[in-house]
C-alpha cells in the first residue's frame, strides 16, 4: 500500500511539472487525474502523428545532416531522459534535403522522470538512477546527481545511436551497458 501510494505521489507530482511545461518541443500535457470507477491513474497528452527517432534508427543510419538537424532541435527542450523512443519525428517524414534547410519537427515525449529546477523536493534520492541505461550518462548510471552536461551526454548518445545505426554502447545485458558507459571510450565516427 506504501508503494503504490509512493507512485501514486510521484505520478501527480510528475503530471503537474509536465502540464506546467511549454516548449514547442515538447509534448503537451492536457489532463491528468485517477479514474474514480477503476482507480486508474491517467495523462491526456497531444496527439502526434510521426514516428520515433527509435523506429527510424531501427532501419539504419541517418544522414549526417538529418541527424544533426533532429538533435540541434530537441536540444532546445529539457529532459532528463533522453533516448530514441521519447523523440517523435512529426509527420511528413524527413529527408535529408528538408534536415539541409533545416525544416526539422521533433517533440520530446514521455516525461515520466523529467525534472524541472525548483526548491521542491527532488523526486529521485541520492544513489538512485532513473533513465534508459543505453544513454545515460556516466554520472547518472552510478546513481550520482546529474546536471545539464548529464542531458548533453545522453543527447550525444542518441546522435550517435542514430549515425550509426545502433545504440551507441549496447552490451548483452544490464551491467555491460552500464560498465560501457561508465568505463568505454565512445566508437570513432
Amino acid at each position: 500500500a506504501g508503494a503504490s501510494r509512493d507512485f501514486e505521489h510521484r505520478f501527480f507530482t510528475e503530471a503537474r511539472v509536465a502540464a506546467r511545461l511549454s516548449h514547442p518541443g515538447i509534448v503537451v500535457c492536457h489532463d491528468f487525474d485517477k479514474d474514480a470507477a477503476s482507480g486508474k491513474l491517467f495523462i491526456v497528452f497531444e496527439y502526434l502523428q510521426g514516428r520515433t527517432l527509435a523506429e527510424r534508427a531501427a532501419e539504419g543510419a541517418m544522414a549526417w545532416r538529418e541527424a544533426l538537424a533532429v538533435v540541434v532541435q530537441v536540444s532546445r527542450a529539457i529532459h532528463r531522459d533522453l533516448k530514441p523512443a521519447n523523440i517523435m519525428l512529426l509527420a511528413p517524414a524527413l529527408g535529408e534535403a528538408a534536415a539541409a534547410r533545416g525544416d526539422v519537427a521533433v517533440k520530446i515525449m514521455d516525461f515520466g522522470v523529467a525534472r524541472m529546477e525548483s526548491p521542491a523536493p527532488r523526486l529521485t534520492r541520492p544513489g538512485q538512477a532513473f533513465g534508459t541505461p543505453l544513454y545515460m550518462s556516466p554520472e547518472q548510471a552510478l546513481g550520482e546527481p546529474t546536471s545539464a552536461p548529464s542531458d548533453i551526454f545522453s543527447l550525444g548518445s542518441v546522435l550517435c545511436t542514430l549515425l550509426l545505426g545502433r545504440p551507441w554502447f549496447d552490451a548483452p545485458s544490464l551491467p555491460g551497458i552500464v560498465d560501457r558507459v561508465v568505463h568505454a571510450d565512445p566508437p570513432r565516427l
